[in-house]
């Protein structure tokens, strides 16, 4: 009887020993959160209700940790309890943070024009098409490039603070022309326009024209000329003749020649003419008449355009 009681009290202290180890082991976890009540999850098992507040003791270790209520977003997180205990504030339905927002940039209108036609515009080297053209920019600087055939490349940076206008004005391609005569001092008309005295220089935009080129005394000089680059023009201006005819009557040969022209010789400057009418360039010239034994000689100064006639009564009259 007394050795069952001795074996009895062994195993009760036993126990008691056992379980204060047990009771050692263990540390105090602390919920509290932001609203309840709210079930508090750990590791998948459902520890308690915090409301809002809620205390266990658990073994110390790294656990994953869940802290719901029904219409709040959950609280999650991995802990670690150390034999310490640990609190864990959980916020259920903690506001996000939702970014500033953001002002609305302010748009404005560049508007480009041009004085070229079929003018390819663009902005910030993005094309924009032809001019004219419309443009929502905000508030900057922008690199405005505009080309047409024909036209110097127009390449500007335009400032934008507000609806803003840009009439651009494209320089024509133009060619050096240098147009020379043999007459100094020869009118030069372009598309019927004096433009100036041989020698004559200018700029021309690139393009058609029509040039004449005149000086008293010579005949006019025509051309059609295309610019495209650099030309050098020479004219030669040919000299207005003058029209020296011989009229001869009938009285001057007498009854007995039937075909009294055909015995006739006319010579201009010692060179016989095939025919009594002739032109001759500007200036002093000699006329001879030849028929039969007969020679009449007379000296003429002849003007650029005029007709002169010669008429011989034994001697060469001028009318």
């Amino acid at each position: 009887m007394k050795r069952n009681l001795r074996s009895m009290f062994l195993i009760l202290l036993s126990l008691l020993c056992i379980g204060g180890v047990f009771a050692q082991a263990t540390a105090l976890l602390t919920i509290e959160a932001s609203e309840g009540p709210a079930q508090v999850i750990l590791n998948g098992k459902l520890l308690g209700i915090a409301n809002p507040k809620f205390a266990a003791r658990v073994a110390p270790g790294t656990y994953d940790l869940l802290v719901r209520k029904t219409g709040l977003p959950e609280f999650r997180q991995r802990i670690t309890i150390p034999a310490s205990g640990l609190t864990v504030k959980a916020q259920l339905g903690a506001a996000q943070v939702v970014p500033a927002p953001q002002p609305v940039k302010q748009l404005f209108t560049l508007s480009i024009t041009a004085n070229a036609p079929n003018a390819q515009v663009s902005v910030n080297g993005a094309s924009m098409g032809n001019a004219p053209v419309n443009v929502s920019v905000e508030a900057g600087t922008y690199r405005v490039q505009i080309s047409a055939p024909g036209y110097e490349p127009y390449d500007a940076n335009v400032s934008v603070t507000n609806n803003t206008s840009l009439a651009a004005t494209l320089k024509q391609q133009s060619g050096k022309i240098t147009i020379s005569a043999n007459v100094i001092g020869a009118e030069v008309y372009l598309n019927n326009v004096k433009a100036g005295n041989t020698p004559f220089t200018t700029d021309l935009p690139f393009g058609s024209y029509n040039l004449k080129i005149t000086a008293p005394g010579y005949q006019d000089y025509a051309a059609g000329i295309v610019v495209s680059g650099p030309q050098n023009i020479v004219a030669n201006l040919v000299p207005l003749m003058a029209t020296v005819r011989l009229n001869i009557s009938d009285k001057f040969f007498g009854k007995q020649h039937k075909n009294p022209l055909g015995l006739i010789e006319f010579y201009v400057d010692n060179i016989k003419q095939k025919d009594l009418t002739v032109s001759v360039a500007p200036g002093t010239h000699n006329f001879r008449l030849e028929f039969g034994v007969i020679a009449l000689e007379t000296a003429l100064v002849v003007e650029a355009g005029k007709t002169y006639t010669l008429e011989p009564n034994f001697v060469l009259t001028v009318k």
